[in-house]
Parts: C-alpha cells; structure tokens; sequence
C-alpha cells in the first residue's frame, strides 16, 4: 500500500506541475506575448493581393497569411479577431495589403475589404466567350479579351508550375474554370487574376467530385471535356451519371458521341440546329467525327463532374429530349428511332 501510495503521490505531482506549466505558457501566450505580438508588423513589405474564397475558415486565412508574411503568427491574428468577435464577419473577397500592417491593421483591411467589391457570377455551362461578353457587359474588359486570354493559353495563371492545367494537350484552358460567384474589385481588375482564381476554384471541386492523378485512369483532359458535355446535354442531376456512361462507352466503343452541345460551340449559338449546321467539317461536330473534340466546350459545374468521375452504369446506348426537355434513353437504335417518332414533333 505504501509503494502504490507513493506511486500516485508522485503521479499527481506531475499532473500538477503538468497543469501548472500549461497555465503558466497560457498566461504568457494571452498576457504577455498576445499583446506584444498584435502591435508587430509582418515581414511583408510588398503590395500583396490576398483572395479569399467562400466558406475558408479563419485559421486557413491566418495560416496563408503568415506564409506570405502579411502577419508573423496565425495565431495571434486568430486570437486577436475571436476577442475582439471579427472572427464571423470575415468574408470571401479580394483584399489588398500594403506592407508593414500590425495585426488591427490586417484585422481592418479584412473587415473593410468587401466595400469595394463586386460580385461577378459567372454561369455553370458557359464558354469563355461568354464569360468575356459578361466582362464587357460590366465594363471589365474589352470585348475578346477575356476569350483570345484563355484560348491562347492563359498566360502565367495557365502554365505556372505544378498547376493541374499545366500538362493540358491543348493550349486553351476553356473548360478548365470554375464557374461560380467571385467578388473583385473592379479598380483592380484583370483577366490574369480571373482566370488564376477559376483554375484554383476548378482545381479544389475536382478533388471533391473525387479526381485523384494516382488512381484515375482517364485524363483530366478528357474528364473535363465529357463533363462540359454533360453539363450542356443534361440538366438534372439524376441522369448526368447515365449520360455520361453512354458517352464514354461509345467513345470506347469508337462511336460518334453525337452531342449536339458540341456543334453548339462551333456555331457560337444555342439555336435548333438545321440541316445544314449538322454537315459543317469541324472537329466539334461530334455526329461527323467519332471521338472527342479538342477542348472542352463549357466550364463545367461539381454536378458533371461527379457525373463524368462517376459515371452511373447502365445498358443504354441512346437518348434524346422532348420539347419539354425531358430525356428519353434507349438501348438499341430501333428504340431509339420509335422515341425519335414519339416525342420528337
């Protein structure tokens, strides 16, 4: 009994002196260090602009901070905006940070970003020149200028090293950006910086629709390009998985996809297609030349791209829409056909 006694005496004095060593570094860190690091300034000493993107947590945001030098300790700037309740009010945006700013100063700047932001949405589905005829429709750009950028490679945002884009077979990074809502500054603006935000937004909903490099084993290139499709043929999210199994079946099968999205792109409309438009000699006309096109034909959203990464397996070979725009599959081409005189009037 007095070995055990002894045992747990010397056990509960280093609980004690355990307990008493983290109270002693929590008053340090929360009385002393806290109050001298909130008035040091960063190492930065540049102009820095610093995007943060919807739903990116504080400590994200403090961590990405200290990596560039705009604050010397996430932790502090994490402390000093749950104190003072900032902590909540953060929002996604793009802000700017001049060199030398204590931490009430990066503390400031993230609260009074957003006065001189905008909202730019650009639409799941649409291609870079509709993007670009959006930028001039605000007063961003000149027209073309946006689409000649991303179909002529992107500049330093589409070729930077280690990019996920940077070993695409084409120069175009159509079908490469996100399309979501991003808040810029419009005093600010460029096209570099746009097409560099959408990359890194289509980089991150690639590795939640599940794309990994080591274990796909199918090309990004042609991934992207089957979901842009899908994204155009097929609206609900149900059937996408089905639609894209077809595609890429008969692209296995080397049948012509068929995808009248596809001619859509070349024509530049969204139009019913005529006689004469099914005939054009372009590698987007997926009814003349089996395979896939080039690029991608439209930014795809997470849902098409879940479909194409996961495509839902099935015995169907065909299908089409009603005018009401409900699809109708089928499994051989008499089927097919009886649906063509059924619902196509």
């Amino acid at each position: 009994m007095n070995f055990l006694r002894k045992i747990t005496l010397v056990l509960s004095g280093i609980f004690i002196v355990g307990v008493a060593a983290l109270a002693v570094v929590f008053i340090y860190k929360q009385l002393i260090y806290l109050p001298r690091a909130i008035e040091k300034a960063g190492s930065n000493t540049l102009t820095v602009d610093f995007v943060i993107e919807k739903g990116e947590s504080v400590k994200s945001i403090a961590r990405r901070l200290e990596e560039i030098g705009v604050v010397g300790d996430d932790w502090v700037l994490v402390n000093y905006l749950a104190k003072k309740n900032l902590d909540k009010k953060v929002e996604a945006g793009h802000f700017r940070f001049g060199g030398g700013e204590t931490i009430p100063d990066v503390a400031l700047i993230l609260q009074m970003g957003e006065a001189t932001q905008t909202s730019l949405t650009i639409l799941e589905g649409w291609n870079s020149f509709e993007i670009d005829a959006k930028l001039v429709e605000l007063g961003l750009i000149q027209p073309n200028d946006f689409a000649l950028f991303v179909r002529e490679g992107g500049g330093e945002a589409g070729n930077k090293e280690g990019s996920f884009a940077a070993n695409r077979p084409v120069a175009s990074l159509e079908g490469y950006l996100f399309p979501a809502t991003y808040k810029i500054d419009p005093r600010n603006f460029s096209v570099d910086d746009l097409a560099s935000r959408m990359l890194q937004a289509m980089e991150r909903n690639l590795r939640e629709a599940g794309w990994s490099i080591e274990t796909s084993n199918i090309s990004l290139h042609d991934a992207l390009t089957i979901a842009s499709i899908v994204e155009l043929e097929e609206s609900s999210n149900e059937n996408r998985p089905k639609v894209a199994d077809i595609l890429w079946r008969r692209l296995e099968a080397e049948m012509g996809l068929y995808a009248d999205a596809t001619l859509f792109y070349t024509l530049g409309h969204r139009e019913n297609l005529t006689a004469e438009d099914l005939q054009i000699d372009s590698p987007y006309n997926t009814r003349k030349y089996k395979g896939l096109p080039p690029t991608p034909i439209c930014s795809p959203s997470l849902s098409a791209l879940r479909a194409a990464l996961h495509p839902e397996l099935n015995d169907f070979w065909y299908y089409l829409h009603d005018s009401d725009g409900q699809i109708h599959f089928a499994k051989t081409l008499t089927e097919h056909n009886e649906n063509k005189a059924e619902y196509i009037k």
